[in-house]
């Protein structure tokens, strides 16, 4: 009998033990967690993008004059399923253009297509920077981009 006191009190002992390295585990997470939400709330959130693409002009049954194309901060206008704006025309490549979001501004790309890309009637061949109110043609649809 007397040789199992010892063994329970150190059983004890190793509840204690356990029990505090468990707060103090708890303790450094929320410590950290409160730190990191702290730094994330001064920096700000995620900046937001906004912007449209006004179709301006259009010979396309499937696009007319006066529909309005939200854009994401990656947008491929194309004739495929995958683009995000869909034109459904011979004169249209599967992924034609993209206007894309970086370094605070909209920019405009082609995509290799068939038929190129125009900017303000101008073929682009590398990145143009758009501003508000540029016209972005592909194919027989003229977009303008309104914020």
């Amino acid at each position: 009998m007397s040789s199992s006191i010892p063994f329970e009190w150190f059983v004890l002992l190793l509840r204690i033990v356990f029990i505090f390295l468990l707060y103090f585990f708890i303790f450094q997470v929320m410590r950290v967690l409160t730190r990191e939400l702290r730094a994330a709330a001064e920096a700000g959130g995620p900046e937001t993008v906004s912007g449209t693409l006004l179709v301006e002009d259009s010979t396309n049954d499937y696009v007319r004059r006066g529909d309005a194309f939200i854009l994401e901060p990656l947008t491929v206008i194309g004739r495929g399923r995958s683009a995000t704006v869909r034109i459904d025309s011979s004169f249209v490549s599967g992924e034609h253009a993209q206007v894309s979001w970086s370094d605070g501004h909209w920019w405009a790309t082609d995509l290799h297509s068939t038929n190129g890309t125009h900017v303000n009637s101008q073929l682009i061949r590398a990145p143009v920077r758009l501003n508000v109110g540029d016209r972005i043609q592909v194919g027989e649809v003229v977009f303008q981009l309104v914020p």
